[in-house]
């Protein structure tokens, strides 16, 4: 009996350290699942992430004029194709489709490689590698059209990359020539993989100076010093009592007082701005009460914007674009000195469309780059500027335009509007010495502008 007993225990002893093994051997394949699958979803994503740029950058170089500009743009073209075809690799997808993948690819990249060893020796590009240049552009559309809705259903669908696989070999696994036959559409607006806004300005990614020069020279102010400045700031309503009070404090680029300002008694409805602790201004301003159902236009809400930083000192500034969020809009200004455009004295401000209230603002570019400039003389007019834009664009404008490059630079330009087919681009040349500094695409949005 008490044999037996021990040979029961011994068999659930050994019941129980299978089924611990079991569980344990599960837990490491299901670990390796999940590993398996975030590192080739993150392929998947870089993949199409670099695809896009590539396409940004074929684009745009269909439209440059400048040698140099040329060559910089086909030298990114290069190493953007190199980077996709590395997150390519990584992926376990069958040899049809990374075949056919890798190979456009690895064309692009050869050809640019190719056509930057011929600008950078001084020989100018021809029709028919223009025409070659096109052709690509247009396999790279098509591609970013397929990853783009395979990236959508990810994200409705939440698959994991087993499933996701499936949905690349069905949704990819075309015969090549199919490729270049699919008609352009309007990236989408919801992939933010790197896509600035344009109401942020044409530069958002401006001039980073380690001081505010706006505030250079000015004083410090204490904490109820700052919460008069924020009462004066907020857009108020009739006779409504609004009730201010520092909350704390604000460590960034520029320290500030972090105040609150209550209307009415309103706890639904705060204001909370950051007030320079030198110079006592606002640096930025957010309301985030619910916004109700739209009563007021685009026009008239960008009026109530500039009214609204014209009574608080701001002087001329302009207005270009603008973005849609809700019932919300937000409008980039930016600072205008002698009928030039300041791109780097940028102020964003969020008009509700229910009442027209200003809702929000971000002056911090502007505090750390607003000054008083001695600006360069234009050595070229308008039309002579206007014939080193590709005479494959349709141009309209031609504004003056200061702009940063690089690090630390500001450079005057003429910015002029172009199109090509249904692609619309921003074209800056130098005013002063006729050089292509820049080029930019545009895309429309249901919500406003994007720029690339």
């Amino acid at each position: 009996m008490r044999w037996w007993k021990l040979m029961a225990v011994a068999g659930l002893l050994i019941l129980i350290t299978t089924g611990l093994w079991g569980y344990s051997q599960y837990k490491v394949s299901r670990s390796l699942e999940q590993y398996l699958s975030n590192k080739y979803q993150r392929a998947f994503y870089d993949l199409a992430d670099q695809s896009q740029r590539l396409e940004v950058l074929l684009s745009k170089s269909m439209v440059a004029s400048d040698p140099r500009l040329d060559s910089a743009l086909l030298m990114d073209i290069r190493q953007q194709a190199a980077f996709a075809q590395s997150n390519l690799g990584q992926l376990p997808l069958n040899d049809v489709l990374a075949g056919r993948t890798a190979k456009f690819l690895s064309q692009v990249g050869d050809y640019a490689d190719s056509l930057g060893r011929q600008v950078n020796q001084g020989e100018a590009i021809n029709s028919k590698q223009w025409d070659t240049l096109n052709n690509l552009y247009e396999q790279s559309v098509s591609l970013n059209r397929d990853l783009q809705a395979i990236q959508a259903s990810i994200g409705e669908n939440n698959f994991y990359f087993g499933k996701m696989v499936q949905q690349v070999r069905s949704k990819l696994q075309k015969p090549p020539d199919t490729m270049a036959q699919t008609e352009f559409q309007a990236l989408d607006q919801r992939m933010q993989l790197y896509p600035v806004l344009i109401y942020d300005g044409p530069f958002s990614e401006h001039l980073e100076r380690t001081e505010p020069v706006a505030l250079s020279g000015l004083g410090n102010v204490d904490a109820p010093a700052a919460e008069q400045r924020a009462l004066a700031f907020v857009d108020k309503r009739g006779s409504v009592d609004y009730q201010a009070r520092v909350t704390g404090e604000a460590d960034g680029r520029i320290p500030a007082h972090r105040v609150e300002v209550v209307p009415g008694g309103d706890n639904n409805n705060v204001f909370v701005l950051d007030v320079s602790k030198q110079g006592g201004k606002v640096i930025w301003m957010m309301n985030s009460r619910p916004v109700g159902e739209r009563a007021v236009g685009i026009d008239e809400a960008r009026q109530k914007a500039k009214i609204f930083l014209a009574d608080r000192g701001f002087g001329e500034m302009r207005s270009a674009y603008f973005q849609l969020h809700g019932n919300a809009v937000t409008f980039n200004f930016a600072a205008v000195q002698e009928e030039v455009v300041l791109y780097p004295d940028l102020i964003k401000v969020t008009v509700a469309l229910d009442n027209g209230e200003v809702t929000g603002t971000e002056i911090s570019g502007y505090l750390m780059n607003h000054r008083q400039r001695t600006l360069p003389k234009a050595n070229l007019s308008r039309d002579q500027a206007l014939a080193v834009v590709s005479p494959r664009l349709e141009v309209t404008g031609g504004n003056l335009a200061l702009i940063p490059v690089g690090a630390s630079e500001e450079r005057l330009t003429y910015e002029f509007h172009g199109k090509l087919g249904d692609d619309a681009y921003l074209i800056y040349i130098n005013a002063v010495n006729g050089q292509e500094e820049n080029v930019l695409k545009l895309i429309e949005t249901p919500g406003g502008m994007l720029t690339m």
